[in-house]
């Protein structure tokens, strides 16, 4: 008996060991809109348990050991006890933006993570700069900007269908450093024809004929759902051909931006038009022409909108030789609002949508820490401003009973507390409008 007894304690005791030294492995990509609240969210329940250091570890691929840069990463890891999950809670981001983040996710084209491997000596600082070592596979949750029905993604079911909405992300349209008094605004109409041509003169925008300086469209690629969001916003149409430019590989010095070119076929081109790489190529709605390609990722997007292009030489994307040589130019974009603001402080310059503005400011201070004062607040929540889109939270097939907790308490708790940290959009319960899909009209409520 004494031996069964020992026996069956040490069974025991391996069943309570193996329990407790599972763990949990959540994957994550999707949306760099929204990353800054999705990394706060994530930070902050880690820190519910205890401190970094102890009950958690975390490294990011981005520049510096602190937390403003850890959420403005692409690829995170961390690794400790996440609240009410047993165990340890393994948590790798890395974002690729939206419509690829759902293409990922639908087992289509995996991203590459940092692995645990890439955390190294625990300690009791973020450790950034950390780019290896990584692993490429399947992710299980991407966030996006956009409903699965507006992006090409269509060979599995993502979900949760119908209510996988988990937040507000709101972004404003935004020229760079050097803009004049004069431009403050810029219509559907407007953005519409800079978009199909990617050149048009400052007068379209400031109504002065004297205004000849040229204007020039830049955005992302069609992995992204801000850019999905402004082309649907402008009923362009999501697969539609634009034209884009993006600063080429050797094209800025100091402050300034020195070369621009459209960008070229499949992202690439040869000479001095050389951008950095096929990642800048537009490929989920299958035409890689020059133009259609754009910036992979916001935080490389928001850096050139506060750079100055007071001299520059612009390509077409095909030639060696420039169109025009040492010109002043104008860019213009469309942001998150949380990424304005950052362009903002480096000298880019927010624009009115369709005649209606908002100024992005910090947390602190705003009003119910939406990032907006009162006023910008209600023209979001009421449906005066239109330059928002749901963030959605999506997976693939179904969720262990580990998957769905951290599911929940994110969508639940921690994101909410993410967006009031990082004034990186509002809340559902905030607004008081809503829209049936991507781009289609605001709906109020009959009073």
């Amino acid at each position: 008996m004494k031996l069964k007894t020992i026996l069956a304690g040490a069974m025991a005791l391996g069943i309570t060991s193996s329990a407790m030294a599972q763990t949990t492995e959540i994957t994550i990509t999707g949306a760099t809109a929204f990353r800054q609240a999705t990394m706060q969210a994530i930070y902050d329940a880690y820190i519910s348990v205890g401190a970094l250091g102890t009950s958690f570890n975390v490294c990011h691929d981005f520049t510096g050991n602190n937390l403003s840069q850890l959420i403005a990463s692409n690829k995170a890891v961390f690794s400790g006890t996440f609240p009410g999950i047993t165990g340890t809670t393994v948590i790798r981001t890395a974002f690729n933006g939206s419509t690829e983040g759902l293409n990922a996710i639908a087992g289509n084209n995996n991203p590459s993570f940092l692995t645990v491997g890439a955390l190294g000596t625990p300690g009791a600082v973020i450790q950034g700069g950390i780019t290896s070592p990584t692993q490429t596979l399947r992710p299980k949750f991407s966030f996006s900007d956009v409903y699965q029905s507006t992006s090409p993604v269509d060979n599995v079911v993502l979900n949760p269908v119908g209510a996988s909405a988990v937040g507000v992300v709101t972004f404003t349209m935004i020229a760079n450093e050097g803009a004049p008094a004069d431009l403050t605004n810029v219509t559907i109409q407007q953005a519409r024809q800079l978009w199909t041509s990617g050149i048009q003169p400052l007068s379209l925008f400031t109504g002065d004929p004297t205004d000849t300086t040229w204007v020039l469209a830049t955005g992302r690629n069609d992995g992204s759902g801000t850019r999905a969001a402004y082309l649907t916003e402008w009923t362009y149409g999501v697969a539609n051909l634009v034209n884009q430019y993006i600063a080429t590989a050797s094209g800025t010095s100091g402050n300034e931006i020195t070369a621009l070119t459209l960008v070229p076929a499949n992202g690439i081109g040869s000479g001095n038009f050389t951008t950095s790489g096929t990642s800048n190529a537009s490929t989920l709605w299958g035409n890689t022409a020059a133009g259609n390609g754009g910036y992979s990722s916001s935080s490389a997007l928001r850096t050139i909108m506060g750079l100055a292009s007071s001299s520059v030489d612009v390509y077409n994307g095909v030639d060696n030789s420039p169109d025009a040589e040492n010109i002043p130019v104008l860019l213009m974009t469309w942001l998150s609002t949380a990424d304005a603001r950052n362009a903002v402080t480096a000298g880019g310059k927010l624009l009115s949508y369709n005649g209606v503005g908002v100024t992005p400011i910090a947390a602190s201070g705003s009003y119910l820490n939406s990032g907006f004062n009162e006023a910008d607040f209600k023209k979001i929540a009421n449906g005066a401003y239109s330059a928002w889109s749901y963030q959605h939270l999506y997976y693939h097939g179904s969720l262990s009973g580990n998957e769905n907790t951290w599911y929940t308490a994110m969508k639940n708790t921690w994101l909410p507390g993410g967006l009031a940290t990082t004034s990186n959009g509002l809340e559902l319960g905030d607004m008081a409008v809503t829209r049936p899909d991507d781009g289609f009209p605001i709906v109020a409520p009959l009073l």
